[in-house]
């Protein structure tokens, strides 16, 4: 009898995870920018709006995550084959690229005119957001994207208080630079930072090898 609360609590964890777990989405460093606005995720995001501490964590003060339902989902990529010509007009392919994927996205929101004017804001500020964001999916997620292009219209066959902007994301690869310091030749090495460096005056073989507009003038050296 002891195990049957244990499996209730069990039970209970498991339906609120599967209701709470995010589905659709923009992501910024893990945390929502735009969720699923199902009904448990209204009143989070409700609850978690006035919080100033979430929208400084996302890096913009002034922004904070709303709720917004998917209505259109596109991805793209392509992998083009290079060719070069051979003779009787004959191509032989030499190379595949992979070239960044494409996501559109078309969000929509119009619960209140509060909700529009932060949903609006927060559009907004994505698409002028340098920053690298998650594209959420119940399958699989993209991510490393920036926003590229916004647009959206309003009529009233549609309910003029119906938001629905779609928001266009490419990917943005990210790859380390490669330092070299153990190199054959001395000019292939990466820079490094020794320090502050105190200026000294060039040796004799420098000025030497200096051009100067007339022959045989000798530059100063203080």
């Amino acid at each position: 009898m002891a195990s049957l609360p244990l499996l209730f609590a069990d039970a209970t964890a498991l339906t609120l995870g599967a209701l709470l777990q995010p589905s659709w989405g923009i992501y910024l460093n893990g945390q929502p920018v735009i969720q699923p606005a199902s009904v448990l995720g209204s009143i989070a995001i409700a609850a978690i709006a006035p919080i100033q501490s979430i929208a400084t964590l996302l890096g913009a003060p002034n922004i904070v995550p709303v709720a917004a339902s998917t209505v259109e989902f596109e991805f793209a990529q392509d992998w083009p084959i290079s060719t070069y010509p051979q003779e009787q007009g004959a191509f032989q392919a030499y190379d595949k690229v992979t070239l960044p994927f494409d996501v559109k996205i078309r969000v929509a929101s119009g619960i209140s005119d509060t909700n529009r004017q932060a949903f609006i804001s927060t559009v907004l500020w994505i698409g002028n957001s340098f920053n690298l964001f998650d594209i959420v999916t119940p399958e699989y997620t993209f991510t490393s994207t920036n926003c590229t292009h916004i647009d959206w219209r309003r009529s009233s066959e549609q309910g003029s208080k119906l938001i629905q902007p779609e928001l266009w994301f490419k990917q943005v690869p990210v790859t380390a630079g490669a330092t070299f310091t153990n190199t054959q030749s001395p000019q292939d090495a990466g820079q490094q930072s020794i320090g502050n460096v105190q200026p000294a005056a060039p040796s004799q073989s420098v000025i030497q090898r200096l051009p100067f507009p007339f022959p045989g003038q000798t530059p100063t050296v203080f």
